[in-house]
């Protein structure tokens, strides 16, 4: 457990200074010491829990853009359906790879493209983050890297961004927790002592991420945010091709 606890506390720091990286960060960790009822039941208290603290981490919830995560959010809903025909058709590693792929070169682009994104084709950039980001739960469970492209290419601030992600993980997260509990998947949760170590592994890392947000400037903090996407999709390539 050694290797969850150190992945817990790096993954939590990484989301608490960035939005985005938790589960990427603990899930394999995870899924290599427990069984994958309670991996999958540890990763949703953990998420749920590291995104309360982010939200309102201040005392007050965070500058979230909610006209903007209105329309993304009832996109993903039908992208969860599309994400598991897609795995119905297609191997999980050969979409893996696919995805990682595209995910790098997006972050790659995007990178290189500083201006924010014209107004009017925001709204339809939107509905097509949230489809791609339902789909990729689903199909692949690398959920995040549409959801922080599309927000920067809005031009969000940070502090936007950081916790427009956590709202949009809390939403995502308090979804499938419930659809997981409807059908009766997570039949083994997580030991409550070692998710009560989790727990304060996880308080710890939002503390540590949450001091270096407020010491990174709007420059710093969008290169690591990318470079953590385009780390996103090198992962999944990684993963898929050890599956093929």
């Amino acid at each position: 457990m050694l290797l969850a606890a150190a992945a817990c506390f790096a993954g939590a720091s990484i989301q608490s200074a960035t939005g985005f990286g938790f589960a990427l960060v603990l899930s394999p960790a995870l899924f290599a010491v427990v069984d994958p009822d309670q991996a999958v039941s540890a990763l949703l208290v953990l998420g749920l829990v590291l995104n309360v603290l982010v939200l309102f981490g201040g005392g007050r919830p965070g500058p979230v853009r909610w006209h903007a995560l209105a329309p993304m959010l009832a996109a993903a809903g039908p992208g969860l359906a599309a994400g598991a025909l897609l795995l119905s058709v297609l191997s999980k590693a050969v979409l893996q790879v696919a995805v990682g792929l595209l995910v790098v070169a997006a972050a790659a682009l995007q990178l290189r493209r500083p201006a924010p994104e014209p107004a009017p084709a925001r709204r339809a950039t939107a509905l097509a983050a949230g489809l791609a980001t339902g789909t990729l739960t689903t199909a692949t469970s690398v959920s995040g890297p549409p959801l922080v492209l599309w927000f920067d290419a809005q031009g969000t601030r940070p502090a936007e961004l950081r916790a427009s992600l956590a709202a949009s993980f809390l939403a995502l997260n308090l979804a499938g927790a419930l659809v997981l509990l409807a059908v009766g998947s997570l039949r083994s949760p997580a030991r409550p002592e070692a998710l009560a170590a989790l727990l304060a592994l996880t308080a710890a890392g939002h503390l540590a991420g949450a001091w270096v947000f407020r010491r990174l400037d709007g420059r710093r903090f969008r290169e690591m945010v990318l470079a953590l996407v385009a780390g996103a999709g090198a992962a999944s390539v990684v993963a898929g091709l050890s599956g093929l």
